[in-house]
């Protein structure tokens, strides 16, 4: 079903998503820039970039991850929705996963040194990326090519490490504030997190990198791998680096799995517009430069309606990621309806909702279900107001003596949603 809206501002999420699809070959320098720049924290040099760019030729375009954990969240999506520009105008790009450095772990932002993980791990941990970020950016097309950096440092020598070991400053590594942090707590710095820097720079020269895409964390490693290209008389590449992506409850906090204010990437279209729609409102406006194709010359015109309308652009912004989530229009258009129609209209259809079994006292009913630990768990979510008969919230005696009759509705919480049923149905 095609879901419509009379709203003039419905065009934001739809425009988003159809130029989340379209090609950027043969675009202008200028008209490139403008979609990378609001994506852009900062640039080392965005000058350089559009040199590369204004040379016609096809850039090998760089983004390195090391695959250390199973599940990722919206956050690690920031600097690939950049990668994905890059991509859509035909440069060549070069998906690498640090399946050798991931054994050492990057040392940015870490207060001790990470566990050692096992080959398997990190093999299943690569296949899991690229299940989850295929949906909003694609690793299977002809111009990505993807690599696992052990392909070439494993092949290294001892005198082939010296040698970059012999331009790695170890004075200068240990300057680094994350470093600085151990060294006075007293905790531990291995050797092979201080070459990690070099490793990446190592993984730079190997690819013949031009321009690399991370987060603004990697600052310190990418300053290393310039220095490492350049000593190994390449041209060093130009870096973009996007912001850290502030988790869903705001405050400046970053998205982090362990703080629980975070987005999955297996998240349903339902699950991705309901977070979204819990954002505050002051990093509406990151959140869409983060992840919608939005141009420079727009961003003023995004300010100006998330200031006059605030709850619509979540919502576009909602519907946007809902459908990004999916890749498919109709899908996030779908969730809106859906999300609306249970949190702002009170609707609810067949398919929302589960028979309850009238003839009984709703206590009982309810207890039926199987949903719930005990008659107790329901006398307390009744005393609280969270059980609803038709609408109006039911008491904690109410919920032991009423017999709903057939048809009624009753909601338990904001979600559970019963029809109640005669036996017979």
């Amino acid at each position: 079903m095609r879901y419509l809206y009379y709203n003039r501002t419905m065009s934001f999420s739809e425009k988003w998503f159809n130029r989340s699809n379209e090609s950027l070959e043969g675009i202008s320098t200028d008209e490139f820039i403008g979609y990378v720049q609001p994506k852009t924290q900062e640039a080392i040099t965005m000058d350089g970039i559009r040199d590369q760019l204004d040379s016609g030729r096809p850039l090998n375009v760089k983004f390195g991850t090391d695959p250390t954990g199973p599940d990722l969240h919206l956050g690690h999506v920031v600097p690939i929705r950049v990668l994905d520009l890059f991509s859509r105008a035909g440069h060549n790009i070069d998906l690498v996963f640090g399946d050798f450095t991931a054994k050492v772990g990057d040392p940015s932002g870490r207060s001790n040194e990470r566990p050692l993980l096992s080959d398997s791990t990190i093999s299943e941990n690569v296949s899991t990326f690229r299940d989850q970020v295929d949906k909003y950016f694609d690793t299977h097309t002809s111009n990505v090519k993807v690599s696992n950096n052990s392909a070439w440092l494993d092949e290294m020598s001892l005198s082939d490490v010296f040698e970059y070991l012999q331009e790695t400053n170890l004075s200068e590594a240990v300057q680094r504030r994350d470093f600085r942090k151990r060294i006075l707590a007293g905790k531990a710095i291995s050797l092979a997190e201080a070459f990690y820097p070099t490793m990446m720079g190592i993984d730079s020269v190997e690819l013949k990198t031009d321009i690399e895409i991370g987060g603004i964390d990697q600052l310190l490693n990418f300053q290393q791998t310039r220095k490492v290209q350049r000593n190994q008389g390449q041209v060093p590449e130009d870096v973009i680096m996007t912001p850290i992506l502030e988790g869903t409850s705001g405050g400046g906090v970053k998205m982090s799995k362990s703080l629980g204010n975070y987005v999955p990437l297996n998240a349903t279209p339902d699950e991705v517009y309901g977070k979204m729609m819990s954002i505050p409102d002051d990093i509406v406006l990151n959140y869409i430069t983060a992840f919608a194709p939005v141009h420079t010359d727009e961003v003023s015109g995004l300010k100006q309606s998330i200031e006059s309308r605030p709850l619509e652009m979540k919502k576009q912004l909602a519907t946007y990621l809902a459908a990004l989530s999916i890749s498919n229009m109709d899908d996030g258009l779908a969730a809106r309806e859906r999300f609306e129609r249970r949190f702002a209209r009170k609707e609810f259809t067949e398919d929302d909702m589960e028979k309850l079994v009238s003839g009984s006292a709703l206590i009982d009913s309810l207890t039926a279900t199987g949903k719930y630990k005990s008659r107790n768990e329901i006398r307390r979510l009744a005393k609280q107001g969270g059980i609803k008969l038709d609408g109006t919230p039911v008491s904690e005696d109410e919920v032991m003596s009423t017999i709903p009759p057939a048809g009624a509705i009753i909601t338990v919480g904001k979600r559970t949603v019963f029809c109640v049923a005669t036996p017979e149905e």
